[in-house]
């Protein structure tokens, strides 16, 4: 059995992809540390110290720039997907006895059944991770109905974790 479908890749299914994946995603809180360092080090370079230049300066700025891209990483990725060759094309979604395979004029990819680790549930889509962490989103507005019946019986070989 094969179930196929296709969907635009716009911007309102990459902000529902962001959205829901956020939750589940190791990168949801700022580095605080990272950042701090940074700005630790700058500030104590500029104090104590009797280095001049700009290189303390730098090391505050590079803390700061961090918390401001966890700030607006939303909008950095959405503006990132947009800009690339893949934005607004047509994806072909399938799903048959190896895994899900996702094709567009760009790019093809398979996520083999056996790759799948876990699945999230999300109120408006599956979550998928592989045992590498990598995590692939798929929105069920375009699904046709039977195939979360379909994916769930060709994971039943595999013991994967499936979070609701």
């Amino acid at each position: 059995m094969t179930i196929s479908y296709q969907f635009t890749l716009d911007k309102a299914y990459l902000e529902e992809c962001f959205d829901e994946s956020l939750p589940h995603s190791p990168h949801q809180t700022p580095k605080y540390g990272f950042a701090g360092s940074f700005i630790g080090i700058g500030m104590g370079l500029i104090i104590f110290t009797e280095i001049g230049g700009v290189a303390p300066y730098i090391m505050v700025g590079l803390g700061i720039l961090e918390f401001i891209s966890f700030y607006y990483r939303r909008p950095w990725w959405l503006t990132r997907q947009m800009w690339s060759r893949a934005s607004n094309s047509t994806v072909t979604i399938t799903l048959n006895e190896d895994g899900i395979e996702s094709k567009n004029p760009y790019t093809e990819s398979l996520l083999e059944w056996e790759q799948i680790k876990e699945i999230i549930h999300t109120p408006k889509g599956m979550l998928f991770v592989n045992y590498k962490g990598q995590q692939t989103y798929l929105s069920k507005a375009f699904m046709p109905e039977d195939s979360e019946s379909y994916i769930e019986k060709q994971i039943a070989v595999y013991k994967v974790k499936i979070t609701r």
